[in-house]
């Protein structure tokens, strides 16, 4: 048998980034079936089919795989850059709204809220670390998205992370609390989304100094 063809079918070895992503897919599964505290390192390294000394080369320990898993999830992307552009400020706001919606509502960010809240209280520093990383960099892109739009004049008084905060409150509501609680699926709650922004967007109008 030549050395080539022992080889075929061989497995390509993976890059360091492609094992990550692995092992932090199967943390996602692990950690959403058992919950953070009865999940092992060895469960991870089971369900992504690599050795436990693998995944602690690159995760030491159980609370860095749970934090590099919250900052691999989804964080709401503002594009800005059609800000200058001829595309109309409401245009903007209703892009803005769609891009914070897709990325809270999310199965994958619903997955991580769900095991967050469930293990909030025997865990505080997972909870604490995630509305670090998730909550408050999704708010703080939002609140720079509406403080660096030119045609947006807030009322005065209203800073733009507390506009921030009530413009994602008002445009999720209750919706939020029923993707976690409900598991509806997700072609409803973007129906639902659907009808909510020309709404919010009517709210805007009328709290926003005339330009």
């Amino acid at each position: 048998m030549t050395t080539a063809s022992a080889t075929v079918g061989r497995p390509p070895s993976l890059a360091d980034e492609d094992r990550k992503a692995l092992i932090l897919q199967a943390a996602e599964t692990v950690f959403d079936s058992l919950g953070y505290g009865d999940a092992t390192m060895e469960e991870v390294a089971r369900a992504c089919g690599m050795a436990k000394k693998t995944v602690y080369k690159f995760f030491p320990d159980k609370a860095s795989l749970f934090g590099a898993l919250v900052e691999s999830h989804d964080v709401a992307v503002i594009d800005n850059s059609a800000a200058a552009g001829e595309e109309e400020p409401e245009a903007r706001l209703i892009r803005l709204l769609e891009d914070v919606a897709a990325a809270i509502l999310s199965p994958r960010q619903i997955t991580l809220t769900r095991l967050v809240i469930a293990e909030s209280i025997k865990y505080p520093e997972l909870a604490q670390r995630f509305y670090r990383d998730c909550v408050e960099k999704t708010m703080s892109h939002v609140a720079r998205a509406l403080a660096s739009d030119p045609s947006l004049r807030l009322p005065p008084g209203l800073d733009s992370r507390t506009f921030a905060d009530m413009l994602v409150s008002t445009l999720l509501g209750s919706i939020h609390l029923r993707a976690l609680m409900l598991n509806l699926p997700r072609e409803a709650l973007e129906e639902e989304l659907r009808g909510r922004v020309p709404l919010v967007m009517d709210l805007i109008v009328r709290a926003l100094p005339a330009r």
